[in-house]
């Protein structure tokens, strides 16, 4: 594969590809109106570089990077029927980082008089957001005790010129932050915005006793990650990012943070650590990457990084498993389960492994293998068609909730299984309608050739 040395290379890379990347030129402010001409395609769109961003002259800022499917196989060398294994297989071998002296984020350094509201063009997205936030920012730690480099992408509110809110609720950093504020300590944290897409898709990982984080992100691009030490942290930090922002915590300080428009859709607001800025660096010409909550780009991240776990480990341990897959527009709140069953209790047995393996889900139906999982219209007629709500519908009760659910009570849910494949004892009433082969494949061949194409996609079979 080739790899991707920094972002700059993968934007090339699509600028060469007709319909991929746009360039808008128009001035837009750094307030609502960047944010809006981002996520104007609600799927599918280009990625788009707003090279005129008022107040920021010499700044650009990228958005929708890794939006489809498609850029995140072209980012991977994979093809898009592969990305899940692929990804799944790389990120289980590592390929730890190189240090390096010399570094593209080193070419302007601030250490005095930090601004980040007049240096960085942060994006405000949403009417109700308490300010700026960064949303597109590698948070990177680094564990003495156990060697491993820690990392996540957080949302950080700008709060003041040199200080940040960070919302830290997930683990690995989370876990490390409480336990450096146990003994009294600082947590020294680097934030990398506008790095190459494999250390992107790396910082959402899971990487719980495998390779750490940026060994993922060797093994994804398939060279080391480069390394250099940062002016004011006992840190190394990713040398070929645009921005690399060194700050550390203030032990036992929490204040408000947010409310922020996040990607479930709604406003959260949360009492959260304190980050002191000591210093930014960054390249000459630099990208500013954002990432809009609640649009395609973060879901397509995240959904990529959850599915190739759960294939894999579903595949592993339940029997007759066909395949797996979030259903969009839930941020991977609800997914479906094909499989090839012997009873009704496998279905169960199935989606309730499923639940356990990734907690942020809600809902999981189970379909049989005549039914195309990846179709929510195929899905919608099996639940339809073969569920009786009394008999296939389970809902497990007083669970831990995802952190922005907002349907959540004092922090807990409730989580359903929807049992839609046939009932084996009267199967004979499922068989589903369809052409014989023959004249299937006679209406593929006439849609191909002489309508080139266009509206062709086969019935489920």
């Amino acid at each position: 594969m080739m790899a991707f040395q920094d972002l700059r290379q993968f934007l090339a890379r699509l600028e060469d590809i007709p319909g991929e990347l746009v360039h808008i030129h128009r001035p837009v402010a750094p307030q609502y109106e960047a944010a809006a001409v981002l996520g104007f395609h609600r799927e599918g769109g280009p990625t788009v570089i707003l090279e005129n961003v008022r107040g920021y002259p010499g700044w650009r800022v990228v958005g929708n990077v890794l939006g489809t499917r498609r850029r995140v196989a072209l980012a991977l060398g994979l093809a898009e029927e592969e990305v899940n294994t692929g990804y799944f297989r790389r990120k289980s071998t590592g390929l730890p980082p190189v240090t390096v002296n010399a570094a593209p984020v080193k070419e302007v350094v601030i250490t005095r008089e930090i601004d980040l509201t007049a240096l960085l063009p942060v994006l405000t997205y949403h009417e109700g957001d308490a300010g700026p936030y960064l949303t597109a920012g590698v948070c990177l730690a680094y564990d003495k005790a156990s060697g491993r480099y820690h990392l996540g992408i957080h949302r950080l509110q700008v709060k003041g010129p040199d200080r940040l809110g960070i919302l830290l609720a997930n683990p690995p950093l989370a876990t490390h932050f409480a336990a450096a504020e146990a003994r009294g300590a600082p947590l020294e944290l680097a934030i990398a915005v506008g790095v190459d897409p494999a250390l992107l898709l790396a910082a959402v990982s899971r990487a719980a006793g495998g390779p750490d984080k940026l060994a993922i992100a060797g093994a994804l691009r398939g060279e080391p990650v480069p390394l250099v030490r940062a002016e004011t942290l006992e840190l190394m930090v990713p040398a070929t990012a645009e921005i690399v922002i060194e700050a550390r915590t203030i032990p036992g300080v929490r204040e408000r943070e947010g409310p922020f428009g996040e990607s479930t859709g709604y406003y959260f607001a949360f009492e959260s650590p304190v980050l002191e800025v000591t210093a930014v660096t960054h390249r000459t010409q630099p990208l500013y990457q954002a990432i809009v909550p609640a649009g395609p780009e973060g879901e397509n991240i995240l959904s990529l990084c959850s599915a190739s776990d759960l294939q894999h480990y579903l595949g592993e341990l339940v029997e007759g498993f066909c395949g797996f897959a979030f259903v969009p527009g839930t941020y991977c709140f609800h997914a479906v389960l094909c499989l090839k069953k012997k009873n009704k209790a496998a279905a169960r047995r199935a989606a309730l492994l499923a639940l356990a393996l990734d907690p942020r889900l809600k809902q999981v139906v189970v379909v049989d293998d005549d039914v195309d999982f990846t179709s929510s219209a195929d899905v919608a007629w099996a639940v339809a068609t073969r569920c009786q709500p009394d008999r296939d519908v389970v809902v497990l009760r007083d669970l831990p909730a995802y952190v922005i659910d907002p349907s959540a009570v004092q922090g807990m849910t409730a989580k359903v299984i929807i049992d839609a494949t046939k009932p084996p004892a009267i199967a004979e009433r499922f068989v589903r309608i369809k052409p014989p082969p023959a004249a299937r494949a006679l209406a593929e061949r006439i849609w191909r050739e002489e309508a080139g194409g266009r509206g062709l996609r086969c019935a489920s079979s």
